[in-house]
């Protein structure tokens, strides 16, 4: 579809309170519609947000594949499938206020710095990705092929991608935080309408951290966690990871390390949301990614 609208979803985690900020400063009536394309502007997660928790039943930001599907009577009652819905039904490809793309704001308690998350190799999704990395250097995390994580808010959208920052405590807004986010929507807004005048070029290729996978805090027989990220590890998100390299440490002082072969980055370092998803932290792979013009000349279509 033609982008005409663009959804702008901020609260998807209700204990993210930084992005809904942001978005409240920066929602006002000359932010509505810029170069004939209109933003909407929507908290993903109300009830959430008012509790100050990260969801009310399930994650909501895991919920969009359950969409259209023959969920269960218990889990079709869950708040976030519902939310999920109300988002799609409304603001979907097909909604009936429908947008064309999603842009979703999320915060991290990780040291990931300012980065943008996208989900596949979707060339619209590339091209807003290479041409924000292009401006600020700005780390790209490209998830995907990961059976365990999925049904992400931004997938559900023809074109769509994630404004992830850190490091930040939940439910704590940071004024710091908050000063990225509008900068960063306000380059989107500005690459997006040179998109639409064919008034931009694309760099020749971007660079990804593309996800392998993830790994769980060790634990032992009772499920406990027996040892803690190591100190060398902390706060050391997109650095590289080679064979030997400590990763965990337990109670004895012993280092638990990296035994793989190839060279990694890790990222989500010691995420306090993903603990209960059992992951410590994600492991990727660089990669370049080249680009074609013909897919800036083709976004509007």
């Amino acid at each position: 579809m033609s982008f005409k609208k663009i959804l702008i979803v901020s609260g998807t985690h209700g204990n993210e309170i930084n992005p809904i900020w942001a978005i409240n400063q920066f929602n006002k009536e000359e932010n509505r519609i810029d170069e004939g394309i209109q933003y909407t502007y929507a908290i993903g997660n109300p009830l959430a947000s008012e509790r100050g928790c990260r969801y009310v039943d399930v994650d909501l930001n895991r919920s969009f594949n359950s969409v259209n599907q023959n969920n269960d009577d218990k889990s079709r009652n869950y708040y976030e499938i519902k939310r999920a819905n109300y988002l799609i039904k409304n603001f979907g490809e097909n909604g009936s206020d429908p947008c064309g793309m999603a842009i979703d704001l999320h915060t991290t308690t990780a040291n990931m710095g300012t980065s943008i998350v996208i989900y596949g190799r979707r060339r619209k999704d590339l091209c807003l990705a290479a041409l924000i990395q292009n401006k600020y250097g700005l780390p790209i995390y490209l998830h995907e092929n990961d059976k365990e994580q999925t049904g992400f808010l931004v997938e559900a959208w023809p074109c769509g991608l994630v404004i992830e920052i850190g490091a930040v405590a939940q439910n704590f807004y940071d004024p710091e935080i908050i000063k990225r986010f509008l900068i960063i929507i306000s380059s989107l807004r500005q690459e997006i309408n040179k998109l639409k005048n064919n008034l931009i070029k694309l760099p020749d290729q971007l660079i990804a951290y593309v996800h392998q996978g993830s790994i769980d805090y060790p634990k032992g027989k009772n499920k406990n966690i027996n040892a803690i990220i190591h100190p060398r590890r902390i706060n050391q998100d997109w650095k590289r990871i080679k064979k030997g390299d400590p990763l965990f440490l337990d109670m004895e002082g012993n280092t638990l390390r990296y035994e793989g072969e190839e060279i990694i980055y890790p990222v989500f370092i010691g995420e306090v949301a993903y603990k209960e998803k059992n992951i410590a932290m994600s492991f990727t792979k660089k990669e370049v990614i080249f680009l074609s013009n013909e897919w800036a000349e083709e976004f509007f279509n």
